[in-house]
């Protein structure tokens, strides 16, 4: 009854003794581990973007004799427009202030009109020259329809927020405290009646 005892516990030295062995030789890893090339979430430089933001202008009022459409903070107006009144938002995602000639950047938002196939006016534009990290920027606009359009749910416009910059302004386009990304210097979202929902970013 004892010897199977012996033997496993001599079994289990040899084990153990096998192991403190690997233990004492270096570790083989092969050197093709390396970490994803992807960007720093905080880049250490400035990066204005357009962001993926969008909402309703709480800030507007509307004028005398207009209507209210008080579940989209949107009017009537008496002349049969529908408006509503929307905000994009610019914001500074590296962890270094934007700086700029003063006045020579814009955030500007434009509409495509697919049903009308109209493309590129300008409804909402501000002027910026510095923005802090992690600061922000709102661009104020309104997406406006014939009263019988918004019944009909008739209508598909694009949104498009872009930054333009001064491109004779060299430090603005590059360095630590111009725009170290602008590959993220637009964003668009769709106002498209005839999906659920009405409003879609990309």
């Amino acid at each position: 009854m004892r010897k199977p005892r012996l033997l496993g516990a001599a079994s289990a030295l040899l084990i153990l003794a096998s192991l403190g062995a690997k233990a004492d030789e270096p570790l083989k890893i092969p050197n093709t581990v390396h970490l994803p090339d992807i960007d720093p979430l905080i880049p250490n430089c400035a990066d204005p973007a357009a962001d993926h933001f969008i909402t309703i202008d709480m800030w507007a009022r509307a004028p005398a004799g207009a209507t209210q459409v008080a579940k989209l903070h949107a009017w009537m107006t008496p002349d049969g427009i529908f408006h509503w009144p929307l905000v994009m938002r610019v914001r500074n995602l590296g962890d270094q202030p934007f700086i700029g000639k003063p006045g020579k950047q814009r955030a500007v938002v434009t509409e495509d009109d697919v049903i009308a196939k109209t493309k590129g006016r300008q409804v909402g534009s501000q002027k910026f020259d510095r923005i802090e990290p992690r600061g922000s920027l709102l661009v104020h606009f309104e997406f406006t329809a014939p009263r019988a359009a918004v019944e009909a749910q008739h209508f598909h416009r694009i949104y498009t927020l872009s930054l333009k910059l001064d491109e004779s302004d060299a430090k603005a386009l590059a360095g630590p405290y111009g725009d170290c990304h602008p590959k993220n210097n637009s964003y668009f979202i769709e106002i498209d009646g005839s999906r659920k929902g009405w409003i879609f970013g990309h």
